[in-house]
């Protein structure tokens, strides 16, 4: 029987209270949890039935394995008006991506629990918890700064996560874009980064195949800066970006963490924009915006 509840347990971040209420039932807390698994291996393939089809032995632990520190829990409820788009795990991811969208980018949802981590300890029932995010981010905290969710953070977070969770529902090309967004910063090839972050600049501000720099660029600046030298700077180094994806995509030449890390900031920016307004801008409001004074 599916849960009502499941938990997310993020980390690399701690609250600043103890608890706050992000409506419609979900919770964020605090919490602490050391999840550790390490590795085992086995040298026959798996005998017998059902529960008993197990490998047989020897086994052999091995050095390695993962661990996280849990930190945060979101406490995840069924939502039946999102049960159809979002369900409750792409609803914990949805949290998690607003929060790394904010100010932190290296956060990890590193397990989903069907009971709360800090009651694990006390309850006599046996959790299932399984990892989801074991691939640590790009980006991490400078110098020995501990990352605090503040109330501000989390204020913002709701009063945006629903509205991000309607838009999500409605647009397609802003879901895309959002995932897209928060797959480029998990550890990997930086080219795959860059086309990832380009891939979601295209799908929001190019609705058709024309002159894609030039375009994609216009626009991008035209929705972040009003007019002014500030927009043609701005238009002038996404062009610049633009290049920088395309040797990703046409070239093995190796790709400067800058062009990465600039272009996912330009990017955040505008889903950021996007979020606070409700809506991803149309052809005709973008060619307003380079074209129109006010």
């Amino acid at each position: 029987m599916e849960k009502e509840k499941i938990f997310g347990g993020l980390s690399k971040i701690e609250m600043e209270i103890d608890e706050f209420d992000l409506g419609d039932g979900i919770i964020i807390r605090k919490t602490y949890a050391h999840l550790f698994a390490p590795f085992m291996m086995a040298f026959s393939p798996p005998s017998g039935k059902g529960k008993l089809n197990i490998h047989g032995g020897p086994w052999k632990q091995a050095k390695g394995g993962i661990s996280f520190d849990i930190l945060v829990e979101i406490e995840m409820p069924k939502l039946a008006e999102f049960e159809k788009s979002l369900d409750s795990e792409e609803l914990v991811w949805l949290i998690a991506c607003l929060i790394r969208l904010g100010n932190y980018p290296f956060v990890l949802v590193s397990a989903i629990s069907d009971m709360s981590f800090s009651n694990i300890k006390t309850d006599e029932v046996q959790p299932t918890i399984y990892p989801i995010e074991t691939e640590n981010r790009i980006f991490s905290l400078e110098g020995d700064k501990k990352p605090i969710l503040s109330v501000e953070d989390l204020g913002w977070i709701k009063e945006y996560w629903k509205s991000t969770a309607k838009l999500i529902k409605s647009d397609p090309r802003f879901y895309s874009a959002l995932r897209s967004f928060d797959d480029a910063s998990i550890n990997g090839k930086k080219s795959s980064a860059l086309l990832n972050i380009w891939g979601a600049i295209e799908h929001l501000f190019s609705p058709n195949t024309g002159e894609l720099k030039y375009r994609v660029s216009s626009n991008l600046a035209a929705y972040l800066e009003k007019h002014g030298e500030r927009r043609l700077e701005i238009f002038k180094e996404l062009s610049k970006l633009y290049n920088e994806r395309s040797t990703a995509a046409h070239t093995s030449k190796e790709i400067e963490t800058s062009a990465i890390v600039s272009s996912f900031v330009y990017l955040r920016n505008a889903l950021i924009q996007i979020i606070e307004n409700g809506k991803v801008p149309t052809q005709e409001e973008l060619e307003n915006l380079i074209f129109k004074t006010e």
